[in-house]
């Protein structure tokens, strides 16, 4: 599975529901970037999901930069603990430090 795929998969340990917005840098073909997103409910273990363009979404908020990924964990009511900036700023510097693209909060 990968270590995206384990640390994803980890994310339903604490959500409910996890939705992915990613914006790559050019699309093919058209040489214009469109912003996707991904949700899927972790309720009831039903395993659904949705991929969508973003734009259409009401919820809309464009990715400024040329490029990049917005992940959104809605947490289950007993996992609010890691809502907290001290406690998130400490998990991304314990288990992120590998990671060598930016991780804005």
């Amino acid at each position: 599975i990968g270590q995206f795929g384990v640390g994803f998969y980890s994310g339903y340990l604490v959500a409910d529901q996890i939705t992915v917005i990613s914006k790559a840098y050019v699309d093919e073909g058209n040489g214009e970037s469109k912003q996707w997103k991904w949700q899927s409910n972790a309720v009831n273990n039903e395993g659904s999901f949705t991929i969508y363009d973003d734009s259409l979404s009401k919820d809309y908020v464009p990715i400024q930069s040329d490029s990049g990924t917005r992940i959104i964990l809605k947490l289950k009511e007993e996992c609010d603990e890691y809502s907290g900036e001290f406690k998130l700023k400490d998990m991304l510097r314990r288990y992120s430090s590998f990671i060598t693209f930016p991780i804005d909060l």
